[in-house]
């Protein structure tokens, strides 16, 4: 079952480095990059977050959002300041 997952990393993001982490979609957030996906299975999770590791970069937050969390073909922005969760905006 496909589940989307959001990965909080710390920084603002390279475009090369934006580029190896394909297919994750990247949405800054104030100081911090949100990427963001669907995730397939346990092991395409673990690939991402370890895809993330390899890079260097600083995972700071993971969440599996809810279903409504992918809105129309995209995702609800996300700030530090909104708090840890994302709101559904539908």
């Amino acid at each position: 079952m496909i589940a989307e997952y959001s990965f909080r990393v710390t920084g603002r993001l390279t475009p090369a480095v934006l580029q190896a982490l394909h297919p994750l979609t990247a949405v800054e957030a104030t100081t911090d990059t949100m990427l963001m996906s669907p995730v397939t299975d346990r092991s395409a999770l673990h690939g991402f977050i370890a895809r993330i590791e390899a890079l260097g970069l600083e995972l700071v937050e993971l969440q599996r959002l809810p279903p409504s969390g992918f809105v129309n073909g995209s995702y609800p922005r996300c700030g530090r300041e909104s708090g840890a969760s994302c709101p559904n905006e539908q």
